[in-house]
């Protein structure tokens, strides 16, 4: 079998050896750069990367894919697309053949999206963007995804150990994606992804109200289906109204989130730190202890790690200790410190929790 790893670029000269390296059990590297001014272009082609020159105009994120993956040779068999911020980790290979059965058309995989400030890796989700060479195509301006040709039958096969970690450079600048996401929104007003989105995007603008609306119109629609989604919708507003000082609807919105996904953590651990922060030490406690009930991560959620670890224990023990439980409080505290045995706010709590009689 045939592997073929292909990307677009532009000015990306402080990651291209680091994604050749990667990438560099792979049988093609394909790499269509959009205008670079930088070194990027000479650094991938001294790595032994085929890379060529294109141009779109105007822009758009799902044209330059397309492009870029046609420029990937026929016979290949698999493809990887994999920005120049993103590495593949070491064995993947290996990974990939192993569950590539035949009859697979695509292929999930574990993606880490985020870090925190030391470093560790702060949420992941299984994506889908490995995809036969043929039958597929990317859509949407921003935010693209590859997609079925009609009449091609997926047959989606699972990598557990193949691993993706993004390393975003922070300092890039992000002012085109509003006006893609947009259009990308108008070219399909139907599609609920394409919504959600739009109203993502204001929220990170500091469009709070608008950004409610948005959600609110993206969660009325009738593909509005993913369990996943609508959650994370519904926590995003429950941000939404808190930076607006509206916290009853903020409660009400976290609330929601964890009735639409109640076996995921990640609603609880927003709803509990939402109570922490109004002083709302009951309802704290119990979104905690219903964190520690859910054992087992729905794979379809974005799973942030925090949830899944110190984090309830974290602001579950001071709440246990303001609702005066305090050898829950105790015991949450240890369990926390175990877990971030160098934390020092974890451990002056402790201190505090641990000196009340």
């Amino acid at each position: 079998m045939k592997i073929a790893v292909y990307a677009i670029a532009l000015n990306e000269e402080k990651f291209a050896q680091r994604w050749a390296d990667s990438a560099a059990e792979a049988d093609y590297r394909v790499v269509a750069d959009t205008g670079s001014t930088d070194g990027t272009v000479a650094l991938l082609r001294h790595a032994g990367v085929t890379v060529h020159d294109i141009a779109i105009k105007p822009w758009r994120f799902d044209h330059a894919r397309n492009a870029s993956l046609d420029l990937v040779p026929q016979d290949a068999d698999i493809c990887i697309p994999l920005d120049l911020d993103e590495v593949l980790l070491p064995g993947w290979r290996q990974a990939l053949e192993a569950a590539w059965v035949p009859g697979t058309t695509r292929l999930r995989y574990s993606f880490v999206l985020s870090w925190d400030d030391k470093g560790a890796p702060r949420s992941f989700f299984y994506a889908r963007k490995i995809h036969h060479r043929h039958g597929y195509i990317w859509r949407h301006a921003a935010h693209e995804l590859i997609y079925p040709l009609p009449g091609v039958h997926e047959e989606i096969a699972w990598a557990e150990t193949l691993t993706i970690h993004h390393l975003p450079d922070k300092a890039k600048p992000r002012g085109q994606y509003l006006d893609l996401i947009t259009l990308a929104m108008q070219e399909d007003p139907a599609d609920a992804r394409c919504a959600h989105n739009y109203a993502v995007e204001l929220m990170q603008h500091r469009r709070y109200a608008e950004a409610i609306l948005a959600f609110d119109r993206y969660l009325a629609m009738p593909d509005a289906t993913s369990r996943e989604e609508r959650a994370a919708a519904m926590r995003y507003l429950g941000r939404c109204y808190t930076k607006l000082g509206q916290l009853d609807a903020a409660g009400n919105a976290y609330r929601m989130a964890c009735a639409e996904a109640p076996d995921a953590r990640e609603p609880w651990y927003d709803l509990g730190k939402f109570c922490q922060d109004r002083k709302d030490w009951a309802g704290g406690v119990a979104a905690a202890e219903a964190m520690l009930n859910i054992t087992e991560w729905p794979r379809e959620h974005v799973r942030i790690l925090k949830a899944w670890g110190v984090g309830p224990y974290d602001f579950g023990s001071i709440c246990a200790y303001h609702t005066g439980q305090m050898d829950l409080a105790r015991e949450w505290a240890e369990k926390a410190l175990e877990l971030a045995p160098d934390d020092v706010r974890l451990l002056k709590n402790r201190a505090l929790i641990f000196a009340k009689r």
